[in-house]
């Protein structure tokens, strides 16, 4: 059993959310949009702590202050079937539903299964004596049925249940009130099926490391320890205890108590006779308590509880447990599935520890055997790999346009919509074949922005960041230059980061002095003119995909979402920025900067450079700030609650 998707609505900042999971599902957004909300939701679905009013989301009407939180599950295995039952699992339904909701402090629990409408009636009556009085009303009214008379509230339910058996013609979908298979930590149908472990970003390490039901590491020592054995040992170990001590009884004090009886009846029958006094050992029950696991530190020679270590090594060492427990889940994928569900696992890790983790995470959730999922909200780049960009899920908070109340948005791509978006211009096979090339590290970055430009190579970007530095850096608005190594790479990105709901902006390099530099090197007439055919059709084709006519040269600014270098961006800074190699030479003279095609000094000279920089350079700039205003005008969102990406 896994889960394939939730629903969540009215949960403290979120109003309504419908999220698809993945084996690793991967949530991004701005501090305060609601990341953390979607995995503490899940928390409550699972473990139940308890709600109050102040967790209903602030904009919900009065007569709808529900909180509802539904999980679909799919890959039901025969041991899910059977704890499940035909109710809820029947032979060829691969899907299970469940739903826990809050109002007004009540918590109730309903799964989604094939039921007798009218019965329903009866199961929602709030008292025994209301669903006597619906239950014998139906039995009433349709006797050709046989439905069953009200007797008590346990067997008229379990004989409900018994007639829907019998009766699958009449039965269809609906919500069934049940607590029987919830209470994942307690005696029920799920318990030992499934489990749901959320590492949070506040964790308390004295609490979590204890041996309890209620702690990570408790929970997690329940499913790798096996104690069957522990406790049938002890358990002989109270019988033989209380064997003993009744051969000890029978030693030392059964005479003792037969003699002092019969001393006291011989007293007692010079007062009432007929009657004797028995004295007997009532011994209390031997009781042996359960062994509980303390966990230390052994650093050297020196031994400490958990709560002295560094925050670091507390979060590893749960993070350690977790992966201990996913190899051993692995070993018997039938018999429990285990959600890891973790709030910034980037905290107080080392970068290459943070690197270690992720891959960690991603080994024990994709093995072929492997029974766990994993879902973290993270703002690190360690824990994403855009190859896998279809398991983010990017959480943003905004504020309609006629509405107080600002409310969480999900925006997904998948491997299908970045297919329909590039129909026409990539295929499925190209977009798959060139991860390598187009999926780089800053792409990794790039999904945390607020906005992204998207260019061919390093310089580009070199140049477009050391311009804006020189008056307000991309970096304070959240906006990320990312590079696709190639003119049709540029839709790529383009697909996926749009999906995404990040507003983006594509530069590419027009090329029209192909020709002439090939032509000062010496190449072939034929071949010169046969590259710019095929520059020329790259970029009408570049046009095409942005639904904009299409030219052979176009330049600048061509919508909000594209733009067209002048040829190259070396060609554009000789022509109107001549200051900037200037100052690149000085900077290679002074030893502050690299001589060739090197980005960090490019990036610098552009910074440092005394006189302004003039044409497109700037327009692409420019276009690229007026990403977030449009973005801010669109969604209303709120720039104090939601502050740029650190």
């Amino acid at each position: 059993m896994r889960i394939d998707s939730v629903e969540i609505a009215n949960f403290r900042c979120i109003e309504h959310l419908a999220i698809e999971f993945d084996n690793i599902t991967t949530f991004v957004g701005p501090n305060g949009a609601g990341k953390s909300t979607v995995l503490r939701a899940l928390d409550w679905f699972f473990n139940g702590e308890s709600l109050t009013e102040e967790d209903v989301f602030k904009g919900a009407s009065p007569d709808s202050r529900q909180i509802q939180v539904s999980v679909t599950f799919k890959s039901l295995t025969s041991l899910d079937r059977e704890m499940l039952g035909p109710k809820y699992a029947p032979h060829g339904v691969e899907f299970f539903t469940a739903w826990r909701t809050w109002s007004d402090g009540v918590d109730k629990f309903t799964g989604k299964a094939r039921a007798y409408p009218p019965f329903e009636e009866v199961r929602a009556a709030t008292t025994a004596a209301d669903k006597r009085t619906v239950l014998n009303a139906l039995a009433q009214q349709s006797p050709e049925l046989s439905i069953p008379r009200w007797t008590n509230q346990s067997a008229s339910l379990q004989a409900m249940d018994s007639w829907e058996r019998e009766h699958p013609e009449l039965l269809v979908e609906a919500e069934v009130s049940d607590t029987h298979f919830f209470g994942f930590r307690g005696n029920k149908k799920l318990s030992g099926l499934f489990d749901y472990v959320l590492v949070a970003a506040d964790l308390r390490a004295a609490e979590e490391s204890a041996d309890s039901k209620t702690a990570i590491v408790g929970r997690l020592l329940d499913l790798i320890i096996d104690r069957s054995k522990a406790n049938d040992a002890g358990a002989q170990l109270v019988a033989d205890l209380a064997v003993r001590q009744a051969e000890i009884n029978a030693e030392h004090l059964d005479r003792q108590l037969a003699d002092a009886a019969g001393a006291i009846s011989g007293e007692m029958e010079l007062f009432s006779a007929g009657r004797t006094v028995k004295l007997e050992v009532d011994s209390p029950p031997v009781r042996v308590q359960a062994s509980k696991i303390g966990i230390r530190i052994i650093d050297d020679v020196v031994e400490t509880t958990v709560e002295r270590q560094g925050h670091g090594l507390q979060r590893t060492l749960l993070i350690s447990t977790l992966r201990l427990l996913a190899s051993k889940g692995a070993l018997h994928p039938s018999e429990s599935t285990v959600v890891l569900a973790i709030e910034e696992p980037e905290l107080f890790q080392h970068p290459t520890q943070a690197k270690l983790l992720a891959s960690v995470l991603r080994q024990i959730a994709s093995g072929p055997n492997s029974s766990v999922q994993v879902a973290y909200a993270t703002h690190s780049p360690y824990f994403i790999e855009p190859r896998y960009f279809d398991q983010l899920r990017r959480i943003t908070r905004g504020r309609a346009e006629n509405s107080s109340v600002p409310s969480v948005s999900l925006h997904q791509a998948s491997m299908e919509s970045v297919a329909a978006r590039l129909a026409g211009h990539r295929s499925l096979g190209a977009l798959v074949g060139r991860w390598q090339q187009v999926c780089l590290s800053n792409l990794a970055e790039a999904f945390f922005a607020n906005a992204a430009v998207v260019v061919e190579g390093d310089h580009d970007k070199a140049i477009l960041e050391g311009i804006a530095a020189r008056t307000r850096p991309f970096e304070v608005d959240g906006i990320v230059v990312a590079t696709s190594k190639g003119k049709l790479g540029i839709q790529i990105l383009h697909a996926i980061l749009a999906e995404l709901g990040i507003p983006t902006l594509c530069v590419f390099d027009n090329d029209s002095g192909l020709g002439t530099r090939m032509s000062r090197d010496g190449k072939d007439v034929r071949v010169i003119e046969q590259q710019e055919l095929a520059t020329m059709r790259e970029n009408r084709e570049m046009l095409r995909y942005f639904g904009l006519d299409e030219i052979d040269y176009p330049e600048g600014i061509l919508s909000s979402s594209v733009g067209a270098m002048p040829d190259m961006v070396e060609t554009e800074l000789k022509e109107h920025w001549p200051a900037w190699a200037k100052k690149r030479e000085a900077l290679i003279e002074e030893g502050r900067g690299a001589s060739g095609k090197n980005g960090a000094t490019y990036a610098l000279a552009a910074e440092e450079s005394v006189e302004e920089p003039e044409g497109a350079l700037v327009d692409f700039v420019e276009a690229a700030r007026k990403l977030m205003v449009n973005a801010q005008g669109s969604s209303h969102l709120n720039r104090a609650s939601t502050p740029p990406y650190s």
